[in-house]
């Protein structure tokens, strides 16, 4: 019943502009509870060590494409590209019954990134930056899963 109210609520907003508060973001390891081997996979990514990058305070204007919440426009959640910068907000979406729903799942702020042109104009919000000394594939995986032996 939860989420059928929730997503009657999701839907009945339409397209109006939704911003998360600090409240609504679930953090990386809360995501990993249920996707382990995409948290291990994305732990072995740069997008993971973003903090190493900086000192004990970076600067906010940085923190737009180097961290995870609403920076710079307010603080971020954790100084990393978690798996809530790409995927969204997870509070909403974060149960095992909606996730099991991709339809209720994306109603509720999970983003759809199926598709790799998804994927490539996210990616390039930050990466058609300059990034320095890493040139950008928007084909290649962002976390790739280990294969079984």
């Amino acid at each position: 019943m939860r989420t059928l109210v929730a997503v009657s609520l999701a839907l009945a907003a339409g397209s109006a502009a939704a911003y998360a508060s600090r409240r609504d973001w679930t953090g990386s390891a809360a995501c990993g509870t249920c996707h382990p081997a995409h948290f291990a996979a994305w732990q072995a990514t740069p997008h993971a060590r973003t903090a190493s990058r900086f000192g004990k305070k970076p600067d906010p204007k940085c923190l737009a494409c180097h961290a995870t919440g609403e920076a710079p426009a307010g603080p971020p959640v954790a100084v990393e590209v978690g798996c809530e910068a790409c995927h969204g907000a997870g509070a909403a979406y974060a149960e095992d019954d909606v996730m099991r729903s991709p339809v209720v799942a994306r109603a509720l702020g999970l983003t759809d990134l199926a598709t790799p042109a998804a994927r490539a104009k996210l990616c390039a919000a930050c990466h058609l930056r300059s990034t320095k000394k890493t040139p950008f594939d928007p084909a290649a995986p962002v976390h790739t899963l280990a294969k079984a032996p």
